[in-house]
């Protein structure tokens, strides 16, 4: 049987990825505290409409993104998780046969 290049898993990349999801995820959260400022700061009710619209919107998609980010965060998470298990089983594995 021929031998095929080895798995290699990066899981300092893996948790440094999901530290960052997670940190895009809060700032996205934080985000949402400024549409009371922008409404307070316009004048003209046409441009605090617009701006209200505009608001509404980003509101609807930002979540609908933190939603992704975090379901992506968690694939990331389940990944290295697996990969974590699966090196721990091998190295388990390998002791045995040392012996």
């Amino acid at each position: 049987m021929s031998k095929g290049p080895d798995l290699q898993v990066d899981f300092s990349l893996l948790n440094k990825s999901a530290k960052q999801l997670n940190e895009i995820q809060t700032e996205f959260k934080r985000l949402g505290e400024w549409k009371k400022d922008v409404r307070a700061v316009v004048g003209d009710a046409r441009v605090r409409k617009a701006m209200g619209d505009f608001v509404d919107n980003w509101d609807k998609n930002r979540k609908r993104l933190i939603e992704e980010i975090e379901e992506v965060g968690k694939m990331v998470e389940t990944t290295r998780d697996a990969f974590q298990k699966l090196d721990d089983d091998l190295a388990k594995a390998t002791e045995g046969k040392k012996r």
